[in-house]
């Protein structure tokens, strides 16, 4: 058993300096007005161009946490400071831990070579004697285990072994980094689950209060799947706020 604390994979500037931003309105920073500072202004505080500032205010805006009045200035969606996560992006659990402000970490349970059942080669589109490296992870949120996370990836895809240390990385990174593969998009079905003793047990929940599962397919950008995921969250601790905009 490995106890191991999450690193960040890397980030561009304009999405370091977008998450600063962020983190300095829900910590009440900018003007009480809700209107944040100009451009030119943050490129100073920051010490970056005022184009990489107007990308992180855009991206901003197109997640609807930022509103631009014309003439105005830009001003917070103040219905949004509170909300964790999008419905349309792809939840990776530590930032998920750190918006509610809690210390993320993560422990590594179990990893080992799994055989696909039937119904999961098929998701998969391999043959049932394609081994399946699998990661069973849990997270913690203040030392308080929040989300049993299991991932398991074809064998197939791996170009180098994948060693027990990268479970300290979003799944997206070790796809990236010992797979060579780059996400597209995801597909979860998402219910709600009564645990077995095993896993309340991991959870420290009661077998007879439901749990959120969510159950993923994660794909490249041409449609080849990458990887199956199982995760139990216990929002009894972390509650889960969605914001859903208009397509």
């Amino acid at each position: 058993m490995i106890d191991v604390r999450p690193l960040s994979k890397p980030k561009s500037i304009t999405q370091q300096i977008r998450e600063q931003i962020w983190e300095r309105i829900r910590r009440g920073e900018f003007d009480e007005s809700g209107r944040l500072p100009g451009e030119d202004q943050l490129a100073l505080e920051f010490n970056v161009s005022r184009a990489t500032i107007h990308s992180a205010l855009d991206q901003l805006v197109a997640q609807g946490l930022l509103i631009r009045r014309h003439g105005d200035g830009t001003y917070v969606n103040r219905h949004l400071i509170d909300i964790t996560t999008q419905l349309n992006t792809v939840w990776e659990f530590t930032q998920l831990i750190k918006a509610s402000g809690k210390e993320p970490s993560i422990r590594l349970l179990r990893r080992d070579r799994w055989m696909p059942s039937p119904a999961q080669a098929e998701a998969l589109e391999i043959s049932p004697d394609t081994g399946l490296i699998r990661f069973c992870r849990l997270f913690f949120a203040d030392d308080k285990p929040v989300i049993y996370s299991i991932n398991m990836v074809p064998e197939t895809l791996v170009r180098s072994p994948i060693p027990d240390e990268a479970a300290r990385f979003s799944i997206l990174t070790i796809l990236e980094k010992y797979c060579g593969q780059s996400f597209g998009y995801a597909i979860a079905d998402i219910s709600a689950v009564m645990l077995d003793e095993e896993l309340a047990s991991l959870l420290q929940s009661s077998t007879a209060t439901p749990l959120l599962c969510l159950n993923e397919i994660f794909y490249s950008q041409s449609g080849l799947p990458l990887m199956m995921a199982e995760n139990y969250y216990n929002d009894k601790i972390i509650r889960l706020n969605i914001i859903r905009a208009r397509p």
